[in-house]
């Protein structure tokens, strides 16, 4: 099932019909769909693909292995290569005969520093000398996002060589929940929260089984799958990177400043540094940077994990199993896990939701005001040393809109639907109404947008 990515997919099928060489880039993190992206937009191609994924070896197991995928698909056994120039060089020429696509998936395997980049630009630039009609199509991918972001750097070999890259990011809230359509809108709700926008997660709910039981078996059970899955990622990328860990330990689900941060940092490493790491985790799109509007007009940046995934593994399953062994799995879960989940985790992620949905309806034109822009809103009154945080504030030119986020079971009476908006009108003059997004009933409030009106999947079209 390949759901959504219809702009990505039109742009390399629009490459892939051009009559000039193209180099492509395309990176994501791991599972995040850009191997079946990458084959999807490549089932109508009208010449030969051969596509390479690299393994963890070295550039000369890798080349080989090229080599001899290049002889099968030309059935030409003395084809031979002695570096991927040749081979870049080999497949242009031939293009010349017939239209050809090469992929090199999970390339920074083979990557061989800037050596292997060297001989990609000394390709690229060559090809330049040639024929310029030749329909050659060349796309390197890779999951190890730090790397796939340098390539194009000003001082890199590569740099101005990429006619395009394609950056690809996790699902919205809406996509994701395509892939678990029968389920209700609340545990819509859940599933994002805990899984993101990850196809390869997304993909391992079992619609037969609810909510809480898919939870168990996919990270609780034996051998849970993803758990396992987040175990290898966080291993072979996060671990790497010294203090990372203790970083994304610290945000877990939260929205921290730097300050907040270091403080909490320091308590546990007096002479720790916290630029490499949090650096190194904003590089590899593990961790994002979002600036929040303050009342003295200045923009202060706060930072979060962007991956609901890794939010869920370090709220949840980096705490100690210990006590594991006394209990079943859904004892586990009923016991340590529910509670914190579905009362101050899920609701937390909720608010990303009503972010994403306020975005679509504004682009949809469906608010009764156009917003040119959505922020999280700080307002720290001096006077009455009162602070003021709202999650979702739309700006318009009438004024500013606080989109209240709330999900939670009991409905929401006239008095706290009057309390939010006078806590806005008292924090700031320039907010113009309060607009609730929420899961219950809100009695005292016209201005609700519930969950049927979240899912609504003509917001897609």
């Amino acid at each position: 099932m390949f759901i959504g990515r219809s702009e990505e997919l039109k742009e390399l099928k629009d490459r892939y019909s051009t009559d000039t060489t193209e180099i492509i880039s395309v990176l994501g993190r791991r599972r995040v769909g850009k191997s079946q992206l990458i084959f999807n937009s490549y089932q109508d191609f009208d010449g030969v693909v051969i596509s390479y994924e690299c393994s963890d070896t070295s550039y000369y197991d890798n080349l080989i292995a090229i080599n001899k995928l290049i002889q099968k698909t030309f059935d030409n056994e003395y084809l031979n290569f002695s570096s991927l120039y040749d081979v870049l060089m080999f497949l242009q020429k031939e293009s010349s005969r017939q239209k050809i696509l090469f992929v090199i998936d999970e390339y920074p395997y083979m990557r061989n520093g800037k050596a292997t980049d060297s001989e990609i630009k000394n390709a690229i630039d060559d090809f330049d000398k040639l024929n310029k009609k030749n329909p050659f199509k060349f796309i390197l991918c890779g999951s190890a996002v730090d790397v796939m972001n340098i390539l194009d750097d000003a001082k890199m070999p590569l740099h101005g060589r990429f006619n395009k890259i394609i950056r690809l990011f996790p699902l919205n809230y809406l996509y994701s929940s395509l892939f678990f359509e029968q389920a209700s809108y609340e545990d819509k709700v859940k599933y994002y929260a805990v899984l993101g926008g990850v196809p390869y997660f997304l993909k391992q709910i079992n619609p037969q089984l609810s909510f809480e039981d898919n939870i168990i078996n996919l990270f609780f059970s034996s051998n849970a799958l993803l758990k396992t899955e987040l175990e290898n990622q966080i291993n072979g990328e996060i671990n790497k990177v010294e203090k990372a860990t203790s970083i994304l330990n610290i945000l877990k689900e939260k929205i921290l400043s730097y300050t907040d941060i270091l403080q909490v940092f320091k308590a546990s490493f007096p002479n720790g540094e916290i630029d490499y790491p949090l650096n190194k985790l904003l590089s590899m799109r593990i961790v994002e940077k979002i600036f929040v509007e303050q009342n003295n007009g200045k923009k202060k940046p706060y930072y979060r994990i962007v991956d609901n995934a890794i939010a869920f593994y370090y709220s949840f399953l980096i705490q100690s199993f210990a006590n594991k062994l006394l209990f079943t799995d859904k004892e586990y879960y009923e016991e340590f896990i529910k509670d914190k989940l579905l009362h101050s985790y899920v609701p937390h992620m909720f608010e990303n939701i009503g972010y994403q949905f306020v975005a679509l309806m504004n682009r949809k034109k469906a608010l009764p005001y156009r917003l040119n822009d959505l922020f999280s809103y700080v307002i720290n009154d001096k006077i009455t040393k009162q602070n003021y945080q709202f999650d979702v504030v739309g700006q318009s030119k009438q004024g500013l809109i606080n989109f209240e986020c709330k999900f939670q079971e009991s409905s929401i009476n006239p008095n706290e639907a009057y309390e939010e908006n006078r806590q806005a009108e008292l924090a700031n003059d320039n907010f113009i109404e309060t607009v609730f997004i929420s899961k219950s009933e809100v009695k005292g409030s016209n201005k609700t947008y519930y969950l049927s009106d979240i899912f609504n999947k003509e917001l897609l079209s």
